[in-house]
C-alpha cells in the first residue's frame, strides 16, 4: 500500500499495483499514449509498460495508438498523423488523429485490454481527452477492459468560461464542462462511460507536477506557455498569431497591423494576470509566415487558470476594436455529414456568446460576469 501511496501519477500506480499487473499478465494489451507520458523517473509509458508486461503466450503489450501530434508528440497542431511503427519497441502504431478518431474494430478484435495514458492541459478544446474518451468507448463496445492512467490537471481545480452549447458539440467541444474545466482526463473519460463498464481509473496525486517540465505537445514547450494556454488559445480563432512559427508559441500575440506599445499599455491597466512588453518578430510558419509582426510578449501569469482565461477574453475585446482584426472562419459537420460554415471562435469555445457579445460592442467584464452568474445558478432554477 505504501508504494501505491507514493506514486505521483496513474502510470506509476499501475506499475506498482500487483493486482492490476496480475490482471493484465498474459493478456493482449493496447496502449494509447505518446512520448510525453512518462513515469516519475522519466521512462516513457510505452517502454515502462512493455517491461512490466513481458510477452508470453501471445500476451503482453502488442499494439499502440497515438493521438494528435503523433506517438512522439512532435507533429504540428491539426496535422494528420499516419499509422507507423514504434522505433523503441517495434510495435505497430494506429493513429487516432486523421481519417479515424477511434481504434479500428479489426485491431480491437485482437486485444483484451486498452490502457490509456495521455496528458491533458485542463482546457476543453485540447484534443487528448476527447481521443481518450472515444477510444475507451470503442474498446468497451468491443468487449475490452479499459484502464486509464490518470495525471494531475496542470491548471489545477480552476473553472472558467461558458458551458458547451448543444449545437456546437464537436471534437474540440466534446465534453459538457466549462471551457477551463478543473477536471483530470480520467474524470472526463469516466463521465462518458456507461454504468458498470469494465473500466479502472488509476488515480494521480492532484498536486503532482513534472520536475523537470515535460511538454505535452510541440507548441506548449515551456511552463509559461502551458500556464498562458487557457487565454491565448482563443487567438487561434482570429487573425492574430499566438506565436506558432516563432520561438515563443503561446507566449506572444502578434500581427503585422498590431500596435504592441498600445496593447502593452492597455494590459497594464487590467486586473493582474500577467505582464506584457512590446515585441517584434517574423514568424516562420502560420498565417503571418514571413511577415514582420508587432505585438506583445507575456510573462508567466501571476494568477490561476480562471484569471488567465479572463485575460484572454479581455485581450480579444481589445483586439476586436482594432481596424485590422478579423475572426477566422471555421466549420462543423452537420448530421448529414456536410460541413457548415461556423466562426472558428464558436467552434473552439463551443459557444457563440463571446463572439456575439464582442461584435455587439459588449464589454469583456460584462461577458465574464454573465458567465460567472450562470455558473452559480442551479439547473433547477
Amino acid at each position: 500500500m505504501s508504494s501505491l501511496q507514493g506514486a505521483s501519477n496513474g502510470l506509476d500506480r499501475l506499475l506498482v499495483d500487483r493486482r492490476q499487473l496480475a490482471h493484465l499478465a498474459g493478456r493482449r494489451v493496447g496502449l494509447l499514449s505518446n512520448e510525453a507520458c512518462r513515469t516519475a523517473g522519466g521512462v516513457p509509458a510505452t517502454t515502462a509498460l512493455a517491461s512490466a508486461l513481458p510477452a508470453r503466450r501471445g500476451g503482453g503489450l502488442i499494439h499502440l495508438f497515438a493521438p494528435e501530434h503523433g506517438p512522439r508528440a512532435a507533429a504540428a497542431a491539426g496535422e494528420a498523423v499516419a499509422d507507423t511503427t514504434d522505433a523503441a519497441t517495434g510495435l505497430p502504431v494506429s493513429s487516432l488523429y486523421g481519417p479515424r478518431r477511434a481504434p479500428p474494430p479489426e485491431v480491437l478484435a485482437g486485444l483484451d485490454v486498452l490502457v490509456i495514458d495521455l496528458r491533458d492541459v485542463g482546457v476543453r478544446c485540447y484534443t487528448y481527452a476527447a481521443t481518450a474518451a472515444l477510444a475507451a468507448q470503442a474498446a468497451l463496445k468491443s468487449g475490452l477492459d479499459v484502464v486509464v492512467c490518470d495525471r494531475a490537471n496542470p491548471q489545477g481545480p480552476a473553472v472558467a468560461g461558458p458551458p458547451r452549447a448543444a449545437d456546437l458539440a464537436s471534437f474540440l467541444a466534446f465534453f459538457e464542462v466549462p471551457f477551463v474545466h478543473g477536471r483530470t482526463l480520467g474524470a472526463l473519460v469516466a463521465a462518458t462511460l456507461p454504468a458498470g463498464a469494465h473500466a479502472a481509473i488509476m488515480p494521480a496525486d492532484p498536486g503532482a507536477r513534472d520536475n523537470p517540465f515535460v511538454s505535452p505537445s510541440p507548441a506548449l514547450a515551456t511552463p509559461t506557455a502551458l500556464a498562458l494556454y487557457p487565454g491565448l488559445v482563443l487567438l487561434e480563432a482570429t487573425n492574430v498569431s499566438e506565436g506558432r512559427g516563432t520561438s515563443l508559441p503561446f507566449e506572444v500575440a502578434l500581427a503585422p497591423w498590431l500596435d504592441g506599445d498600445a496593447l502593452a499599455r492597455a494590459i497594464a491597466g487590467w486586473p493582474v494576470a500577467t505582464r506584457a512588453r512590446p515585441v517584434e518578430t517574423t514568424p516562420q510558419a502560420g498565417a503571418h509566415a514571413g511577415a514582420r509582426c508587432h505585438g506583445i510578449r507575456l510573462a508567466a501569469p501571476e494568477t490561476g487558470a480562471d484569471e488567465v482565461f479572463a485575460f484572454g477574453v479581455r485581450l480579444l475585446a481589445w483586439l476586436s476594436r482594432q481596424p485590422g482584426f478579423r475572426w477566422r472562419e471555421g466549420a462543423l459537420p452537420g448530421s448529414d455529414g456536410v460541413r457548415r460554415a461556423v466562426p472558428a471562435i464558436d467552434v473552439l469555445l463551443g459557444n457563440a456568446s463571446l463572439r456575439r457579445g464582442l461584435d455587439a460592442g459588449e464589454d469583456a467584464e460584462a461577458i465574464l460576469a454573465r458567465w460567472r452568474q450562470r455558473a452559480t445558478v442551479s439547473p433547477s432554477t
